[in-house]
């Protein structure tokens, strides 16, 4: 795909959300991309992609861990959350880092161009994710990892409001699905990763706590990111009862100062072409 083309699908929904994404001031992205980089383990002078780079919750991180003698390519589908992560990459001086539109189903580099390539939260938002995963491998030098970040458990309340909202859509749209196929559970991940011809050597579990103002802050949230594509749904006339519904939901989040607290949990796998492996220890699972 060119600059000059429209993304389609999920991709149009994360362009529509590129100027809010990642900026309501909730702790959610930051958090979950800084410690994906952390079990990365990326030293200084290393190349290092980022597919699905949003604006940079994996990206900024990673460029830190880099330095400048090494470099950090950060790709997206949406064209415009390339151009405000460009500018963003621009305004911090960072030389060593590049963003260009480009697809996470099939990145366009050379074999063995990275040590490293980083997934957070998007592999499992593709058509095809373990044909995504074997041409990620093809891409990672002989000492070279992936690392991916996929959910596992979400809050209840979260669902239950995720559920209030959904059961106002018209009765030709989707529901929103559970974790579940590909990334559903670590012994899951193991297999869709053996399939891609990767071998996993360790999945950890990170959790965060999110805080919002009120319910109309976790609105703004939701439209910021993935989310919008459950809420661009709802017919208008059926908003207010929705929004209501969810609020209701979510009392159960609600913490002593009237706002709302929700616990997020998501996977860290790391893994290496298999043929590759050589004599490396079991997988570690935490």
């Amino acid at each position: 795909m060119t600059g000059s083309a429209r993304p389609s699908g999920a991709a149009e929904v994360f362009e529509q959300a590129a100027p809010s994404y990642d900026r309501t001031g909730v702790s959610f992205f930051g958090p979950f991309g800084a410690e994906l980089v952390r079990r990365a383990a990326i030293r200084p002078g290393e190349r290092v992609l980022d597919v699905g780079c949003g604006r940079g919750a994996v990206l900024f991180p990673a460029a830190h861990a880099t330095g400048p003698t090494g470099h950090v390519t950060g790709i997206d589908l949406a064209p415009a959350m390339v151009a405000l992560t460009a500018e963003d990459v621009t305004r911090a001086g960072l030389t060593h880092v590049d963003v260009r539109v480009d697809d996470a189903q099939q990145p366009d580099f050379p074999p063995r161009s990275f040590d490293a390539v980083l997934a957070g939260l998007v592999v499992f938002l593709l058509p095809q994710p373990q044909q995504a995963l074997r041409a990620y491998a093809q891409l990672l030098r002989s000492s070279g990892r992936l690392v991916i970040s996929t959910f596992g458990a979400q809050d209840p309340a979260f669902v239950a409001a995720t559920d209030a909202l959904a059961a106002h859509l018209p009765t030709d749209q989707a529901r929103p699905a559970r974790p579940a196929g590909p990334f559903a559970d670590e012994q899951a991940i193991t297999a869709t990763m053996d399939g891609a011809g990767l071998t996993v050597t360790s999945i950890v579990a990170h959790r965060i706590e999110s805080r919002f103002d009120d319910v109309d802050h976790w609105v703004r949230w939701m439209w910021s990111h993935g989310g919008r594509a459950l809420l661009q749904h709802l017919p208008a006339d059926r908003l207010p009862t929705a929004t209501a519904d969810a609020a209701q939901a979510l009392d159960a989040a609600r913490d002593a100062g009237g706002g709302l607290s929700l616990t997020t949990e998501i996977r860290i796998t790391v893994a290496v072409p298999a043929d590759r492996t050589g004599d490396l220890p079991p997988p570690s699972h935490v």
